[in-house]
């Protein structure tokens, strides 16, 4: 490969990684709470479903196996990413061939689930690829700009889609917008797919693994380990409430896709900026305090929820979602690179693998503790605050992400 094949990928990437971000915002957040709630999905079943790609991370593990066994990773990477993408739009289109209730929604959820299997099997051998194409010295601020590109598509994406879904709503016609909505996902997809094939991809050494080097070779390591023990509790302090944000918002604070998305414009608009500044930060110091800082910050948003009820929300929510910007902007480029920065060069996609895998089932696990606690949490009033399940699960969830923080202070800073 030539230094223009480096270049030429890494502008790629980013392009592909707008039509990523794209699909993302429409099969999850507001979107998938108001069209599992459009076929009868309760709170608890809604904040399940939406926590399915978490429970599939722990597929990787496995994939892995495949994937270093591979010289040549592209193909299988392109075309289980397309599988992907195909079938999350294709969900949308259920309805028009499943009539009854009961069993349209169980074909939307098996659908949803299959499809994020395709994503999981190849979801660390795609960030390979890009850390293959992007030199360590500019990887922070290539990785920001990535993040801000990203965001800025996805973020006039939703605006656009809420307006239709919202028009299509107000006329009863919701389905109808859901469809609107699949399509447009096929479209994105179909640009993703070429997107990935004009990428080059370096050639990679091939290591035979074994199931048991997979499962306990990254936790044997010791310093590997306590960066494992990091994501489980990251995992874990994020998903007991992670999946119940948007369907708070669409159930219980009864917001319409428009202003959500308007929110969704706050917030994006600060991480695009935020992303390129995190990045600066973890270049001239360490991806450990940009990561620290930021999921610091988020802990404190989360406890604030506490206070989030119909008569704050509209003061509460554009401060909050500016924060949640400006924090998510250090988050995701930090939880990206940091598991990769650890790992030892020639086994990383191996111990990425497995701690995506243990991660993600600690953080499915931890879905189904908070939809279980929503079950039995009582709804109460501190003053004139009136406080409910959702709420204290957001008090809880932002204790245990400062919790999380604490604990990075053990990992070693290089």
């Amino acid at each position: 490969m030539t230094a223009g094949d480096f270049s030429k990928g890494r502008i790629f990437f980013i392009a592909e990684g707008c039509c990523a971000n794209g699909i993302v915002t429409l099969t999850t957040g507001a979107f998938l709470s108001g069209y599992a709630s459009s076929l009868g999905a309760e709170d608890s079943l809604n904040g399940i479903i939406g926590s399915i790609p978490i429970l599939l991370c722990s597929l990787q593990m496995f994939s892995s196996i495949i994937l270093e066994s591979l010289r040549r990773r592209k193909g299988l990477i392109v075309g289980f990413s397309f599988v992907h993408r195909l079938l999350l739009s294709l969900m949308f289109f259920l309805p028009l061939f499943v009539t009854q209730p009961v069993i349209r929604l169980t074909a939307v959820v098996i659908l949803y689930g299959i499809a994020h299997f395709f994503g999981a099997s190849i979801g660390t051998g795609t960030g390979n690829w890009i850390l293959q194409l992007v030199p360590q010295n500019i990887r922070g601020d290539y990785l920001g700009k990535k993040d801000s590109f990203a965001f800025a598509f996805s973020t006039v994406l939703s605006l656009i889609m809420g307006r239709v879904m919202d028009w299509f709503r107000n006329n009863a016609m919701e389905q109808t917008g859901f469809l609107v909505v699949g399509a447009t996902v096929l479209l994105i997809a179909c640009t993703d797919f070429w997107c990935l094939l004009s990428i080059k991809e370096p050639e990679s050494t091939p290591h035979k693994q074994k199931l048991k080097d997979v499962l306990l070779a990254p936790i044997a390591d010791i310093k590997y380990r306590k960066v494992m023990i990091t994501y489980v509790f990251w995992n874990l302090a994020l998903q007991i409430a992670g999946p119940f944000f948007s369907v708070y918002m669409v159930t219980g604070l009864k917001m319409d896709y428009t202003y959500i998305t308007f929110l969704g414009l706050i917030s994006s608009t600060v991480r695009i900026l935020a992303a390129w500044l995190w990045g600066k930060l973890a270049d001239a110091t360490s991806w450990l305090l940009a990561g620290r800082l930021s999921m610091g910050l988020l802990g404190f948003i989360h406890i604030s929820w506490l206070f989030m009820t119909p008569d704050t929300c509209y003061t509460l929510q554009p401060v909050l979602q500016a924060l949640s910007g400006a924090a998510w902007g250090g988050i995701a480029i930090s939880v990206f690179n940091l598991q990769y920065h650890y790992a030892p060069e020639d086994k990383r996609v191996l111990y990425v693998s497995a701690n995506s895998s243990y991660a993600g089932l600690c953080g499915f696990l931890s879905t189904l503790l908070g939809a279980s606690l929503l079950t039995i949490l009582p709804s109460f009033k501190i003053g004139n605050l009136p406080v409910s399940g959702m709420q204290i699960l957001f008090l809880l969830s932002g204790s245990l992400i400062l919790g999380c923080v604490l604990y990075m202070g053990k990992l070693k800073k290089y």
